[in-house]
């Protein structure tokens, strides 16, 4: 059967497109020459879906009987492998030390181990083929069906694996920013909730498709590719780089441990004192040398002067002040700030405020400046404005009252 006849026009164009899209956005991501490392293994996740539906036409072009066959293994080997690609982009995007060689072998490995059985029995046994319809699937004598269910059940569970390792990778992601960085604007990746839908949905689609091969169901998960590539490709190709701090140190010290922030002085015995002593001279190093200022703080620059690693010292803000580093140091930005418009209430402006504040993004310093005072900078201004005005009359009418 021509393909033309069981897809028609329309099928045809919703068929090609995403393939094209998906290697046209590949292509853009990989000739941009500020592409990040994340941004190359997007291109890879791109160049697989794209293999993939490319695989699949050719199947329904050439080898296809009746093309409603399903439990194909272009299908399976496919799809598997577009799970791997989405994995090593998370992974690259969240937890980048984790890219390391061997990662990568593991899982390429794995997917060849997979693959490689699959293609030599559907390929070499004249028994297993692909199924020729879906209401097959109740035969459960055909070695075919059979196979194609244990099969499909391993993509299942590896699909629903990678998307509870992706969920909670983002989380710890989301955790570890609010612990380690004194700012948030293009690294919370608060974006990403959803290309991970867009990437869950497709996977559900493709497992469909898996028992389905119908004209219309495949131009449905067509229509749906050409929409997930656009909005995936939208947010991944804006993510810029996301500085990751050093993690010297992360078991040199144990959490219970704290040392003084000037070497000079003597630690004392009791764990009390210690603690006191360690968030009495954090204090004062925050008051004095005011690092808070610096828009791309970080824990680790904060614990070097601590003497101390960056996991022990957010462990430490966590249990003396109740907060987090990024909200600690937050909160000494607004009331740097109020201590500015105290002393220049007449001479500040928001721009200036903003500037001096040490914070990166204003959305962030008008949010915080509200939760903090209650009021926008320009209202408490005012405020500030009538209460020194009022204030100062008061102060006259005392003096005139003396005289």
């Amino acid at each position: 059967m021509n393909t033309m006849d069981y897809y028609g026009d329309l099928g045809i164009f919703f068929y090609y497109t995403p393939i094209v899209c998906s290697f046209a956005v590949a292509f853009v991501l990989l000739v941009n020459r500020r592409r990040t490392r994340p941004q190359l293994w997007l291109a890879v996740v791109f160049a697989m879906l794209g293999i993939g539906m490319v695989g699949s036409f050719l199947v329904d072009r050439y080898f296809s009987v009746n093309h409603h066959e399903i439990f194909r293994p272009v299908n399976f080997i496919c799809s598997t492998a577009s799970s791997v690609t989405v994995l090593f982009y998370y992974v690259s995007l969240m937890r980048p030390r984790l890219m390391n060689r061997k990662f990568i072998g593991l899982f390429c490995g794995g997917w060849g181990l997979f693959s490689l059985p699959l293609v030599v029995v559907f390929f070499s046994s004249a028994r297993i083929h692909p199924v020729q319809d879906m209401h097959k699937l109740v035969n459960l004598s055909s070695p075919a069906v059979i196979m194609g269910i244990l099969v499909g059940l391993c993509v299942v569970v590896f699909d629903v694996w990678l998307a509870y390792f992706v969920i909670r990778m983002y989380r710890m992601h989301r955790k570890f920013i609010s612990e380690t960085y004194s700012f948030a604007e293009g690294i919370t990746l608060s974006w990403v909730g959803i290309t991970i839908a867009m990437f869950a949905l497709m996977g559900i689609l493709d497992v469909i498709w898996m028992v389905n091969s119908t004209s219309g169901y495949k131009m449905l998960f067509h229509m749906f590719s050409l929409a997930a590539i656009g909005v995936i490709f939208w947010y991944g190709f804006r993510q810029g780089e996301i500085p990751v701090p050093d993690e010297n140190g992360k078991e040199s010290v144990s959490g219970n441990e704290y040392s003084a922030i000037e070497s000079g002085r003597p630690v004392p015995v009791s764990m009390d004192e210690k603690q006191r002593l360690l968030k009495n001279n954090l204090l004062e190093y925050l008051h004095s040398k005011k690092p808070y200022l610096n828009p791309e703080l970080f824990l680790k620059d904060v614990s070097l002067m601590a003497g101390m690693n960056q996991y022990g010292l957010s462990r430490f803000i966590n249990k003396e002040f109740g907060v987090n580093f990024y909200t600690f140091i937050n909160d000494f930005r607004i009331e740097h700030v109020l201590h500015l418009i105290s002393l220049n209430t007449g001479t500040m402006n928001i721009d200036t405020l903003f500037a001096a504040s040490g914070f990166k993004s204003r959305t962030v310093f008008f949010k915080y400046f509200k939760e903090k005072t209650g009021c926008s900078p320009q209202e408490y201004i005012e405020k500030h404005k009538k209460a020194e005005k009022k204030g100062g009359r008061k102060k006259k009418g005392e003096t005139e009252g003396i005289a």
